[in-house]
């Protein structure tokens, strides 16, 4: 069964990210699976040990019921076989096991937080999420630290006018847009318009309209000096619950997502999701 992960600390940041992930996924019909990844700080005890096998199997007992109780106390429901499973996961390589648990639970998304507990956690955390922006194996949901509205209606997708862009589109109308019964906004900001960017325009609605077929696109040209700017007053004025972005490589998400305080402020009410798809792997 393909799976939604959801990758969480214990902060109270995490805890948009697991609302958002359960409700995600109980609206997509898949299972949530809330991973846990933690690191056994156990000084010079070897590995080999008694010692260490015993603090090991309690470790793990203890992080899988703090992981279960975090559920219940912010979902209101108990991890069970169905529509939730929690897992904890030791290693101290953040990264690579989530790498691991994307395989290991077909994951079709994975969601993670913008933020972690302290300023320390918020620069692994910031730093892991980026990370795993190029490394994820399948698209990824970065969750903002304050979220009150976990429905996904309206979607925005800030495009170049790429054959990229088709495909990744193509992939957020099955995936997220038809079974949610979302609109999708095609967003392209302009920073010289001209007659090049408006044939580009309809070239890239005709290949759209080829490739997908979903009646609740819209298409949206916006003229900005500034490709940020004119993307932030867009989601400012419009009511969308989730950016999605093309992580190409050499530009894009990535290179928005560098600066959070200013990816923070593009909704009209302060945050909202953001997806990335990657390039590489679409």
């Amino acid at each position: 069964m393909k799976t939604v992960l959801c990758a969480i600390d214990y902060s109270k940041n995490a805890i948009p990210t697991l609302k958002f992930g359960y409700a995600l996924g109980r609206k997509l019909g898949l299972k949530l699976v809330v991973l846990h990844v933690f690191d056994i700080n156990i000084g010079l005890v070897t590995p080999m040990s008694m010692t260490f096998a015993k603090l090991q199997k309690k470790a793990f007992e203890d992080e899988l019921q703090k992981l279960s109780d975090f559920c219940k106390t912010h979902l209101g429901v108990l991890p069970k076989k169905g529509q939730l499973s929690v897992v904890v996961r030791e290693n101290a390589i953040f990264e690579e096991e989530l790498i691991d648990a994307i395989h290991s639970f077909d994951a079709r998304l994975l969601i993670m937080g913008m933020k972690g507990k302290s300023a320390l956690k918020d620069a692994i955390m910031g730093s892991s999420t980026k990370s795993m922006i190029t490394k994820s194996t399948c698209p990824l949901i970065a969750v903002p630290p304050i979220l009150d509205n976990f429905e996904v209606n309206s979607i925005s997708y800030a495009t170049d006018f790429e054959e990229s862009d088709i495909h990744a589109l193509d992939w957020v109308t099955t995936t997220l847009a038809k079974p949610l019964k979302a609109k999708i906004n095609v967003v392209h900001i302009v920073t010289d318009e001209g007659n090049d960017a408006r044939d580009q325009m309809e070239w890239f609605k005709e290949m759209l309209q080829q490739k997908v077929d979903y009646r609740k696109i819209k298409f949206h040209f916006i003229k900005n000096d500034n490709v940020f700017k004119g993307l932030r007053n867009y989601l400012k004025k419009s009511k969308n619950h989730l950016l999605v972005m093309l992580e190409r490589g050499h530009r894009g998400f990535l290179e928005v997502f560098t600066d959070i305080d200013k990816v923070k402020r593009m909704s009209s009410k302060g945050d909202i999701p953001l997806l990335s798809i990657n390039k590489k792997r679409i």
